[in-house]
């Protein structure tokens, strides 16, 4: 009789093995667009792109789903037959780096001067005409992000690139430290 019920309990639990929802796969990539209910992501290292379903996916981590963002989106179902997210975790430095930063300018106290970060990593300058900013990217380390651009004087244009450190204080306000310059930008809110 023992034998007969370790049987069962074995069959028993074989069969709740094999009920269980196959655990979900991810893959990594890029945002290349996303809808309200779909987010498209473009492989690392080709123009491969995969659509995914995200009406019932956890976003708590998805910061918006900003198209260059680099991301990662556990999935389930077939990568090339509309499969289904589970979670979107998307950059947050990224996320975070994208807007306005700005400074009063010091000739004209009223006026702000500064860098506009746009997403895939397009950037222009704010009321700077010698100071041109054109990209930035990001370092691989949270909070900081490398800035590119030309400065235009003395009849000479020189390429230039920064390191930006990004921090929130505790009311919850962004700054942009760029290291070496003593240059601190805020966020636009």
């Amino acid at each position: 009789m023992k034998t007969l019920k370790t049987t069962f309990a074995a069959l028993a639990l074989c069969g709740l093995a094999a009920c269980t929802a196959p655990a979900p796969e991810s893959v990594a990539g890029f945002i290349a667009d996303a809808t309200m209910n779909t987010v498209t992501l473009r492989a690392l290292t080709s123009e491969q792109t995969y659509t995914f379903a995200t009406a019932e996916a956890d976003k708590s981590e998805a910061y918006g789903l900003l198209v260059g963002s680099p991301t990662i989106v556990e999935y389930t179902g077939d990568l090339k037959k509309n499969p289904e997210a589970v979670k979107i975790s998307a950059d947050r430095t990224y996320a975070e780096a994208v807007g306005r930063w700005t400074v009063p300018d010091p000739i004209a106290p009223a006026k702000v001067m500064g860098v506009e970060l746009q997403t895939e990593g397009r950037a222009q300058s704010i009321n700077m005409a010698t100071l041109i900013y054109t990209g930035w990217e990001l370092q691989g380390e949270a909070g900081k992000i490398l800035l590119k651009g030309q400065s235009i004087g003395n009849g000479q244009t020189i390429g230039f690139t920064e390191t930006g450190v990004i921090s929130k204080d505790a009311a919850g306000r962004y700054t942009l430290s760029i290291e070496g310059t003593g240059t601190v930008y805020t966020k636009a809110q």
